[in-house]
């Protein structure tokens, strides 16, 4: 009976309010540990944001003891890389010069456009001791080169915007860095990410927001955004970034500058960040960013040297083919204006058709041919990224404070499968393409190793049917738009992000392929823009954006090869580049 006493008594205590104290407490001790987390990653990130400021700030404050005259950086700053090489090599100019003067117009650029993270204070010892060195040199002697903040460097963080990664300084250099400073070239800055790596803006909390050197309204693109705002406005040369769905390709489109995205392997990648190293169907592919053709050849030259070879094994010891890259013989080559999804704007079929031109006159046969079936590519790319469910992201962002450009992804991650599949139905009614709501479907993954095996097999036969497409048109290249559309206004990644189809495309087929600026948005563009469609979504967003002030953006041609036919890609982007300046 006393048992039952006391069972009565708990009972009792078990009652509504008790219960609802007990649910306010679990509740309150919930938010508590969210609120704590929160301020403790504020404070993270504002200590190393205030250590990045204060590096810049000492920096300048070094390089103004230097007496450098705004004359002279700019002189020095607005030589060609080839330029650049034979002064350095020559005497003309010390290494230590060449690089002061980048480190201050870099530093300076960063005060309007905040695309630098930070300084590499070993510089201006590599740059002394490139000046030192006797006997033969390295093809990229004294050459200042700025790093994707991504990149492995000794003694530095490598965050991707990310503050779980503040604080963990790295203990050797990436096998490119490695190789860049054995070909004599000085790394000299670290340049600014988006958060995660994987949108075309360029935001984090940790660095925060970097601009567009041709609007600052607009982001740079990315993910080497950083990159394609500090070359294009001057304070860098040559830059190193990565690219999974275009993040070099657009940010040299957005910039106005070249960029190059090798067959994914052929440059190591050792020693760069990756989020996602499990996904090995689409593989980030390492290359450059440069303000002309030159540079893009110069890194390639260099880099595919023995000494990479030796230090990363898994990378095929096929080095520049100078044969292929020289060779005048008349290639076939095919075109497209617009994939068959997203169309491109006016600008866009002017500069594609510019290039075509151009290259005609060189002698090449240039055939319309339109890719494969892109949405059909597009859904590869999307199952891909998200397989796991997106669960690989959001674990790296488990305490991290979301930028406002991927705030809607990783909600949006984080929804039950069931409601995502209903967002994603009612958002493919509401902007009346099938692809925006995919977009949001495939954040849910596969349900099993079968499923996604058989999601390897269509990679596969989409690469195999692509081919196929290539042999029966014959074609060696092709050229097309480097994106739909010029630079975007900041925090519209979401409205646009159709766009990156373009792109992504020769990712998923791990074909080579480079942006190379051809012309820039007119006024006649614009009034032209009253042909373009209005069904979906994406292209009423393109519309709204390219009626909102876009003239003089500058506008890219993409060209792309086969894979490990690398320099067909760079051999086609110079001849457009000559045809380009030989115009003006």
């Amino acid at each position: 009976m006393d048992r039952l006493k006391n069972w009565d008594y708990d009972l009792d205590w078990l009652n509504g309010r008790n219960i609802s104290f007990v649910f306010l407490g679990l509740v309150t001790l919930k938010t508590s540990h969210s609120v704590y987390k929160y301020y403790k990653a504020k404070s993270k990130i504002k200590v190393k944001r205030a250590e990045c400021l204060a590096a810049c700030k000492k920096m300048a404050e070094h390089l103004k003891q230097k007496g450098i005259t705004k004359e002279k950086r700019e002189a020095v700053t607005k030589l060609s890389i080839k330029e650049l090489n034979e002064k350095i090599k020559s005497g003309d100019l010390s290494a230590v010069e060449v690089c002061e003067c980048f480190q201050a117009m870099a530093l300076d650029v960063n005060l309007k456009l905040n695309c630098v993270v930070e300084p590499i204070w070993e510089a201006e010892e590599m740059a002394l001791e490139r000046d030192h060195k006797t006997g033969q040199k390295g093809p990229l002697h004294g050459i200042p080169v700025s790093i994707k903040e991504n990149y492995y460097i000794k003694g530095y963080d490598c965050t991707a915007g990310m503050q779980s990664c503040i604080d963990q300084p790295v203990s050797d250099d990436a096998v490119i860095v490695k190789v860049l400073k054995k070909q004599g070239a000085v790394p000299f800055v670290r340049t600014n990410v988006p958060q995660t790596m994987m949108t075309f803006e360029c935001s984090n909390p940790i660095y925060g927001r970097t601009l567009n050197p041709q609007d600052i309204e607009r982001g740079p693109g990315g993910s080497s955004g950083g990159e394609g705002a500090l070359i294009a406005a001057g304070g860098s040369v040559l830059g190193i970034g990565t690219d999974i769905g275009g993040s070099i390709r657009i940010p040299a489109n957005m910039c106005g500058i070249c960029g190059f995205k090798p067959t994914a392997g052929r440059i190591s990648g050792a020693g760069t960040h990756k989020l996602t190293k499990g996904q090995t169907l689409v593989r980030p592919s390492v290359g450059m960013l440069s303000r002309d053709v030159d540079g893009v050849v110069m890194a390639m030259q260099a880099l595919l040297c023995q000494y990479m070879f030796d230090l990363d094994p898994t990378v095929p010891p096929i080095p520049f083919r100078e044969e292929i890259y020289h060779d005048k013989r008349p290639l076939k080559i095919g075109f497209y204006l617009n994939d068959g999804y997203i169309p491109s704007v006016p600008s866009m079929h002017r500069a594609v058709n510019k290039a075509k031109a151009i290259l005609e006159a060189q002698g090449h046969t240039l055939v319309p041919m339109q890719p494969l079936d892109p949405k059909r590519m597009f859904r590869l790319f999307l199952d891909t990224v998200g397989a796991d469910g997106t669960k690989t992201y959001l674990n790296c962002m488990k305490d991290d404070i979301y930028d406002s450009t991927v705030r809607p992804f990783f909600y949006t991650s984080q929804l039950p499968v069931a409601m995502k599949k209903v967002v994603g139905w009612i958002t493919s009614a509401i902007s009346r393409d099938d692809m925006a709501g995919y977009m949001i479907m495939a954040l849910s993954g596969f349900s099993s190793v079968y499923e996604y095996w058989n999601h390897a097999v269509d990679i596969e036969d989409y690469k195999d049917d692509t081919l196929a497409l290539w042999r029966s048109h014959g074609v060696d290249a092709v050229i097309c738009p480097g994106f739909p559309f010029p630079a975007i206004p900041h925090n519209s990644f979401g409205d646009l992000v159709g766009g990156c189809v373009y792109s992504t495309m020769y990712n998923l087929l791990n074909y080579p392929a480079g942006v190379v600026p051809v012309t820039k948005v007119t006024e006649q563009d614009i009034q032209d823009m009253a042909d373009y469609p209005q069904k979906t979504m994406f292209e009423k967003n393109i519309k709204k954006m390219m009626l909102g002030g876009t003239v003089g953006l500058s506008c890219g041609v993409q060209c792309v090869a086969l894979p490990y036919q690398e320099e067909i890609v760079v051999r086609l982007m110079k001849e457009v580049e000559q045809g380009i300046r030989g115009d003006n």
